[in-house]
């Protein structure tokens, strides 16, 4: 595996390197899977790739759809605005979809609590500064 960072010998960046391509695996069949995320899927194998393989974090921040966004979470922590309301909005309609196709209450609680739980998640973190706004902080190299 060529591009690894740091000294954690060749079989942890193996597994690593696994643990990867197996998140983009995920990911790719939620390209066509309604209900199952891509994003969040890619997100964990570009942090994977980041340790373990840079060719593919490349490959993966340089898609034209998905990759600045996922560039954007992992290397400075941020969604921008769309992304969060895109990320809120879908959370929380398959998250009623699946309670009300679920029969245990107890079930349907525990969905709407833990997309309720991610939304807040998405929704506290820093959003960049949109170019071109008068007093938007400068954003740092």
């Amino acid at each position: 595996m060529n591009g690894g960072v740091g000294g954690g010998g060749s079989g942890r960046r193996r597994l690593t390197a696994a643990f990867g391509f197996a998140m983009f695996g995920l990911g790719w069949v939620g390209v066509f899977l309604p209900g199952l995320p891509t994003t969040i899927f890619w997100i964990l194998a570009a942090i994977a790739f980041l340790r373990s393989n840079r060719r593919m974090y490349e490959r993966i921040t340089a898609h034209k759809r998905f990759g600045p966004g996922i560039r954007l979470f992992v290397e400075e922590g941020r969604i921008s605005r769309r992304g969060k309301v895109i990320s809120i909005t879908a959370m929380m309609l398959f998250a009623v979809v699946g309670a009300l196709a679920i029969p245990p209450l107890w079930v349907k609680l525990a969905v709407i609590a833990a997309a309720l739980g991610g939304s807040v998640w998405v929704a506290v973190l820093p959003t960049p500064a949109e170019p071109g706004l008068a007093g938007a902080p400068e954003r740092s190299s």
